[in-house]
């Protein structure tokens, strides 16, 4: 009876963010054009749902290959072509609208179930999430069997503020934590140590510092991942490199659509016109703006005819990025002795490495390299870099150590080739930076900017966050053109005692 009370307060673990108008058209009848810049998840978005409808959609892209986060790219090293990515992604189930896409355009078929969401803390313990009860509530309920929750976090008198965690609420959430940092509000609540572990890795997760993450969002991405449905911290993986598994398929439905992609085309010229818009002085009716923020600030701050739209351009050109993060993929001559650890997981961080991902267990190609030469390919991942951590071969030096602290097996390996990334490219989800947060619809006619850091009114985060964001702005695109729009969906907007 409680659960079926807990689904029905959670509206059944999902809602409708629309209601499209069926009596519309679906097909744009008169010419227009759209120019969608920056070919990531949000950029493929709203390329492919506008360009279905017969929009005129060119794809602005700076790289050779689209994607984004989800990119990926070929390199020589010692005479082998070798591929790589920006890091592992795991697709969630709660990721509505993206999986909605997946199974549209036939790259859903890629997707394998994880088996657990894992952390590695010292002295060989672990934490997986997938034996807990999958119903809100006893979800949280079950964590006293780890020790995440204890008899000492019972009794604790400083446990109220732990309410807010099932308290989710756009309109009371943001007002009352955005300010406060995680650390705050873990060291004002006397947060056991074990839980302060499981948040902190939480929140490296969304690449900020446990001091530097605004608590209202990791309480959304709490609310998002662990307390609005009955999936959990359950995920998949795609089974091959994403240009195989994901990007070929997003290719073949914008090539049929006859989306005109610009591989290798920096937007350096971008105009408000009195008619819409200039884009490496091509015009167009619509715009959309889908680049990561550090390029985002760098386009708005030397964009013309923008000027009578301030808060806009401030709001675009203050946008945080987050701090660096670094990636290093290694592909060596031994493999780790644990056979039964899932291809993911997330580490107690001693300072520097927060995952690490077995890619010969995880995707086609890699274990393709790993039978014929006999070794393993492991990604160490630090997803926010200490700051006292400056150069590349300090970083690479700590990501290393650290890697053969969890896994001393592995010392002495021969890595046979590296690719190291050391990046700052992500949005920041720091303190105090809701309220400024840009929305998908601007205050200018016809521009819209998407991704995973735009504010919206929904529960989505990172990869969900990015396609959705980008479905949207098709959206009010569709709606300008009185066209019927396309259907979403989301997590419940609210958590449970909201």
């Amino acid at each position: 009876m409680l659960r079926q009370l807990i689904k029905k307060k959670l509206q059944n673990y999902r809602i409708n963010l629309n209601n499209p108008d069926t009596s519309l058209p679906l097909n744009l009848q008169q010419p227009k054009s759209v120019a969608v810049i920056g070919g990531g998840i949000a950029g493929i978005s709203a390329a492919c749902n506008l360009s279905e409808r017969g929009f005129q959609v060119h794809l602005y892209e700076k790289e050779n290959y689209l994607g984004g986060k989800l990119g990926s790219w070929q390199f020589q090293s010692h005479g082998e072509t070798l591929r790589t990515d920006h890091g592992f992604h795991g697709f969630f189930r709660q990721y509505l609208n993206l999986r909605n896409f997946l199974k549209k355009i036939g790259a859903d078929k890629h997707l394998i179930p994880i088996g657990d969401y894992t952390i590695l803390f010292e002295k060989n313990k672990r934490q997986g999430f997938q034996a807990l009860d999958k119903t809100p509530v006893f979800n949280v309920w079950g964590l006293r069997k780890s020790g995440i929750i204890d008899w000492k976090t019972l009794i604790n008198p400083y446990l109220l503020p732990f309410i807010n965690l099932l308290q989710f609420d756009f309109a009371t959430t943001y007002k009352k934590f955005d300010s406060e940092s995680f650390t705050s509000f873990a060291n004002r609540t006397k947060m056991n140590d074990k839980m302060r572990l499981v948040f902190s890795s939480f929140s490296r997760a969304f690449f900020a510092e446990p001091e530097d993450m605004s608590m209202a969002e990791l309480i959304k991405s709490f609310h998002f991942y662990f307390l609005s449905n009955e999936d959990g911290l359950q995920y998949d993986f795609m089974d091959n490199n994403f240009q195989e598994s994901l990007i070929s398929y997003c290719q073949e439905f914008l090539n049929k659509h006859h989306v005109q992609i610009h591989y290798s085309t920096p937007v350096n010229e971008l105009e408000k016109t009195d008619t819409g818009f200039m884009v490496n002085n091509k015009p167009f009716n619509y715009c959309v703006l889908c680049t990561d923020v550090k390029h985002t600030k760098n386009l708005m701050a030397n964009a013309k005819g923008f000027e009578p739209f301030k808060n806009t351009v401030s709001k675009l050109t203050s946008l945080k990025q987050s701090g660096r993060y670094a990636v290093l993929r290694l592909w060596t001559d031994r493999f780790e002795s644990d056979n039964n650890l899932p291809v993911f997981v997330l580490t107690d961080r001693l300072k520097c490495l927060d995952s690490v991902t077995f890619y010969h267990k995880a995707e086609k190609e890699s274990a393709d390299w790993s039978k014929k030469n006999k070794g393993g390919i492991f990604e160490l991942h630090s997803y926010s870099v200490p700051k006292d951590l400056i150069t590349d071969e300090e970083v690479k030096a700590h990501l290393l150590n650290e890697f053969y602290h969890y896994f001393p097996e592995l010392q002495g390996m021969n890595i046979l080739h590296e690719y190291f990334q050391h990046r700052d490219d992500f949005p920041g989800f720091h303190t105090n930076q809701y309220a400024n947060r840009p929305e998908i619809k601007t205050d200018i006619a016809g521009f819209y900017v998407a991704g995973d850091w735009v504010k919206m009114n929904n529960c989505t985060m990172l990869m969900e966050a990015a396609y959705t964001s980008g479905a949207i702005a098709a959206n009010y695109i569709l709606q300008t053109e009185a066209l019927q729009e396309n259907k979403l969906e989301s997590m419940p907007l609210k958590g449970i005692f909201a």
